[in-house]
């Protein structure tokens, strides 16, 4: 993809005079967490984007083409780096890993007794608030949501950015939308995030660098369907349908 010309640093200034930066939050592409036998792949930190997640990489990557970004970031695994490479394209700038913003975690190998399709994997974020709630036997929500929001605090300490492109995953940006809202854990049931999703958020600080405002300037933006018109469902009630009908 060839640079663009418009795409050029604007430095954004608050009414109070205060510093204004600028997050854009991704969600990787389509990947599939299900193998050929029907179970869910052991290990989904390995996979890669689909064809469908690299077209809507594809498709992401011309929405943004005159975006201007100075750093980006992926969690290291291969589907946020597959789809930052995609979208920032020819812009020469080095994906950097922060792996404290990995995806939730599931439990390591098969859980006794198994799951229950409909709460353990279809709505199994709506009881998030729990207090012991675990995603599919492994990682409290309680628990990722503080590593995430002690990874963003950590980022925002961090000036060296003014746009700044993070790759990252579906529960990951529950997670960071939860803390820049204060919604908190009920993000995780609330706030959909589709496949190669884009999010804006925006952070006022004062020439002292203290934090004054965290502002939504756009949530789950997508290319591939902008209207949601096939999306009536979370992608993890996708997956329960699929592991009961072998379809979605």
């Amino acid at each position: 993809m060839a640079g663009s010309p418009d795409r050029v640093a604007r430095q954004r200034v608050a009414i109070d005079g205060s510093n204004r930066r600028r997050l854009y939050l991704f969600r990787h592409g389509a990947v599939d967490y299900i193998g050929e036998d029907g179970e869910l792949i052991g290990n989904p930190d390995l996979v890669k984007l689909n064809a469908r997640g690299r077209a809507q990489a594809q498709a992401m990557a011309r929405l943004f083409v005159d975006v201007h970004v100075d750093k980006a970031i992926c969690t290291g695994l291969p589907r946020t780096l597959e789809t930052g490479t995609t979208i920032l394209a020819d812009r020469g700038i080095e994906l950097e890993v922060v792996s404290e913003l990995e995806e939730i975690r599931p439990v390591k190998g098969k859980v006794s007794g198994g799951y229950d399709i409909v709460s353990d994997v279809a709505f199994s974020h709506w009881r998030a608030a729990q207090e012991d709630a675990t995603f599919l036997g492994g990682e409290r929500y309680r628990d990722f949501y503080e590593r995430i929001s002690g990874a963003m605090d950590r980022l925002l300490l961090d000036d060296s950015w003014h746009d700044l492109a993070v790759f990252a995953h579906g529960g990951t940006n529950a997670a960071i939308l939860g803390w820049a809202t204060g919604v908190g854990l009920q993000a995780f049931g609330l706030l959909d995030q589709s496949t190669c999703c884009l999010n804006v958020l925006d952070f006022d600080f004062d020439t002292d660098g203290t934090l004054l405002r965290k502002t939504i300037r756009g949530m789950n933006i997508t290319a591939d369907d902008p209207v949601m018109r096939t999306r009536d469902a979370g992608d993890m009630e996708l997956l329960a349908r699929r592991l009961l009908h072998g379809k979605i």
